[in-house]
């Protein structure tokens, strides 16, 4: 059985260790693992017992013997006088007490559409910042605020956890965006093309399939009348396609500049309650572009994250190069900006004939590619009505 508090073990020799016993039992002090061994006695006790039985022993006239102390109590008596380290527990409770009692960090929870920006901004407006007691924060009345000044949150609630002020919100959640898409219209070409198909959704066709238009010519009216002369504006709507002709052109130089990332280099900065001190004396930034990262490792102790980190900032500057392309180059970059070309623009359509030419020139290649494509040719246009 494992002994819990402050135990010693003692002996105790003399003549009169027969009236030593007889006064532990009639003064009760318990002891343990009582043992009589060559006119010796040992045994167990508690500390709290000790000096009863060391008068107890005077008066008697016995010699005791300590053997072990165990327990708490004995292992943190050779530290009593150590101003230094009860100052130093005394400061590291203060500093726990402190990361604790102020805002170290603001997390935002929730929010999809409201930035993180605008609700800490909203928060600075209110006295809530890194570094704000907790006791000194209206939970309640700044929850209230939040919702007057950032009009888009339904909920908001604010919790302590540790050195953290967690912000937990719901966002408003408005309804679809209400579109006029049914507003009076005709459908006319977009480009001169042959028609080879008419599918009307609403409206009069006023085509058939074979004419030929150009671009703005009526293909599915919206304007109709009925017998008794009555006209009416609705909203033409159909799939017209036809055949058309387009062109792609663009010219790529052998010569051209382009930036590339160069040498990185680094800053250190010590961030302490979300105040950032630079480690890097005499530090500059490089000039011009650059692409800047930086990684952030907090210091921890006992398992714990402390409110200060250290901070690792990169910049890696943007050079300006020329590069210099080959012709086979040239022309796979080319190919390559038509096929985009072609996804972005024509992907559902159908590519009829495609005739490429590439064609040099003072600086580079030119490509110019005629397309004759199969695919949709209608847009609406609106019916403006003068109301009388």
């Amino acid at each position: 059985m494992r002994k819990m508090g402050a135990w010693i073990d003692f002996s105790a020799e003399g003549g009169a260790l027969s009236a030593f016993r007889d006064g532990l039992r009639s003064r009760h002090f318990p002891c343990r693992q009582q043992q009589m061994c060559g006119g010796s006695f040992h045994a167990q006790t508690r500390a709290r017992n000790w000096y009863g039985i060391v008068r107890l022993a005077e008066e008697t006239g016995t010699e005791l013997t300590v053997h072990r102390k165990t327990g708490l109590r004995f292992r943190l008596r050779p530290y009593r006088l150590r101003f230094g380290l009860l100052a130093g527990m005394l400061l590291a409770c203060a500093f726990f007490w402190w990361s604790n009692a102020y805002v170290r960090r603001i997390e935002i929870n929730g929010n999809t559409e409201i930035s993180d920006g605008e609700i800490l901004s909203a928060l600075d407006a209110l006295g809530v910042r890194e570094g704000t007691p907790f006791r000194a924060i209206p939970f309640t009345y700044v929850e209230q605020c939040m919702r007057l000044s950032v009009s888009r949150i339904e909920w908001i609630a604010l919790r302590h956890t540790g050195g953290r002020l967690v912000v937990d919100l719901t966002e408003e959640r408005r309804g679809p965006e209400t579109v006029p898409d049914r507003m009076p219209c005709n459908v006319v070409a977009a480009v001169p093309a042959q028609i080879t198909g008419i599918n009307v959704l609403g409206g009069t066709a006023v085509r058939q399939i074979g004419d030929a238009v150009r671009a703005g010519d009526l293909l599915i009216s919206g304007i109709s009348a009925d017998p008794f002369g009555v006209t009416r504006c609705t909203h033409a709507d159909g799939i017209v396609t036809g055949i058309y002709e387009t062109e792609f052109s663009r010219e790529q130089p052998y010569c051209a500049e382009v930036t590339v990332p160069g040498e990185p280099v680094s800053e250190r900065f010590l961030s302490v309650f979300g105040k950032r001190f630079s480690l890097s004396f005499r530090f500059r930034p490089p000039e011009g572009d650059f692409i800047y990262e930086e990684t952030q490792e907090p210091l921890t102790l006992f398992g714990r994250t402390l409110p200060i980190a250290q901070i690792t900032g990169s910049y890696t500057p943007l050079l300006p190069t020329i590069a210099v392309y080959s012709e086979d180059e040239v022309r796979a970059m080319l190919e390559e900006s038509a096929r985009i070309y072609e996804r972005n623009f024509h992907q559902n359509d159908r590519i009829l004939s495609r005739k490429a030419v590439f064609v040099p020139t003072d600086l580079g290649i030119s490509l110019k590619i005629h397309y004759e494509i199969e695919g949709v040719i209608g847009k609406t246009s609106e019916i403006f009505v003068k109301l009388s």
